[in-house]
């Protein structure tokens, strides 16, 4: 990188450099560009663009928490924005516009690259992405870390500040209608401070509503101080078919941890092995069908249950069709939370027979303490009422154990 120019000085507009750096190794198949640390402590940018050709980027970061949010800092191979109106760092491929852009880096590995969310003056950027990956399919990123990226709030514990999920740290499009546009987004052992987003999948227009980022991977993750953690479809397209497991969410002021189904009629979203810790309002936002939330771990804050079925579902005609199971909804002290799952839009008469799921073996316990005088029962309908344990051919719903310690 240093050798096309590239200072890394904190405060140089490196965009050139980058550029050229990139633009020469997508003309060799299968090469790597090599981030240095920064010397100043990150690369500058206005935002560059990695074409096809480019097989790796690699560097090595490092985020830096001494439990003081003020202080938190990333250091190493680090991208940062030029100015306060910078709108992506990294972009990933280009849009073919409902076509399939063959010559985009399909198969991109970005390896230990930091993203930084913050001005050269101070201050967040705000709607700022970090990532971009468009039509790009195949694309991995890897004990990669973003700091502040989207969010205009870092003073204090840090929180996402963008409730639409327009800046954060990477975001998967598509502008097509089948699967390849922009399918196989993963991020792999990742971490993530104060966010807007932190991973977020949809299409790129309604022109071309029916796709949307498809089949992708969040595993391994720690995801701190979001507004939204991981995002599927909040705008045009479904975005299904993605699983997120053995992740770590916490963000005490945030309004989701994973928002499910905005969009479009998106297929499965599998949340296994994850520690969801606090949130302000819900920890699942489920408006798609398919859910399947195994073996998690919840504790709630001040929010009225770990899962919220959309009442969408319901006007049109679908059911969750989900599945929970094993679950471990944990109080902690609440005395508020009124229930573990709630069916908006359904009454207990319609879950009965048009539920669609398992809902089973799943615990919840408030640390000691007394239920919440707030508690409806593992199941709430839209009436706020309990949906008793019932049989169908469509649903099974066996309320798991309760404990007050």
């Amino acid at each position: 990188m240093t050798t096309y120019g590239a200072r890394g000085d904190g405060h140089t507009d490196d965009t050139a450099a980058i550029q050229k750096a990139l633009t020469a190794a997508g003309a060799v198949a299968g090469s790597e560009v090599y981030f240095p640390p920064a010397p100043g402590g990150c690369y500058r940018t206005s935002g560059v663009t990695v074409p096809g050709g480019v097989a790796t980027l690699s560097g090595s970061s490092v985020l830096q928490d001494s439990n003081a949010p003020t202080v938190a800092k990333l250091t190493g191979s680090v991208l940062a924005p030029l100015t306060a109106t910078t709108a992506a760092l990294l972009t990933v491929g280009v849009s073919g516009k409902g076509s399939v852009v063959n010559t985009n880096p399909h198969g991109l590995t970005v390896d230990g690259l930091g993203f930084l969310g913050t001005a050269p003056g101070g201050g967040a950027v705000v709607g700022m992405w970090g990532a971009t990956v468009v039509d790009t399919s195949d694309v991995t990123f890897t004990n990669c870390r973003d700091l502040y990226c989207g969010s205009p709030a870092f003073s204090g514990y840090p929180q996402g500040g963008d409730p639409d999920g327009t800046g954060g740290f990477v975001r998967f499009l598509s502008s097509g209608t089948d699967n390849f546009f922009a399918v196989n987004g993963r991020v792999l052992s990742c971490s993530s401070y104060g966010a807007g987003t932190f991973v977020l999948a949809d299409g790129l227009s309604t022109t071309y509503a029916g796709g949307g980022s498809t089949d992708g991977r969040v595993t391994g993750c720690q995801i701190n101080g979001h507004n939204h953690g991981v995002q599927l479809g909040p705008a045009v397209a479904g975005a299904g078919g993605w699983s997120i497991t053995d992740c770590h969410f916490s963000s005490a002021e945030g309004s989701s941890h994973i928002a499910y189904g905005f969009a479009g009629t998106p297929w499965t979203l599998r949340v296994e092995g994850c520690y969801l810790d606090l949130i302000a309002v819900v920890h699942i936002d489920c408006r798609g069908r398919g859910l399947q939330a195994v073996g998690n771990y919840f504790r709630a804050l001040g929010g009225l249950t770990a899962v919220s079925f959309g009442s969408g579902l319901a006007t049109d005609g679908r059911d969750p069709g989900a599945l929970l199971t094993g679950n471990v909804l944990d109080l902690n002290g609440s005395t508020t939370t009124a229930c573990f799952a709630h069916f908006l839009g359904f009454t207990a008469a319609t879950m009965a027979a048009h539920g669609g799921g398992q809902y089973s073996g799943n615990l919840v316990h408030n640390h000691g303490a007394a239920m919440p005088k707030s508690w409806i029962g593992p199941f709430m309908d839209n009436a706020k009422k309990p949906v008793a344990k019932t049989a169908t051919a469509q649903l099974e719903l066996t309320p798991g154990p309760v404990l007050s310690a």
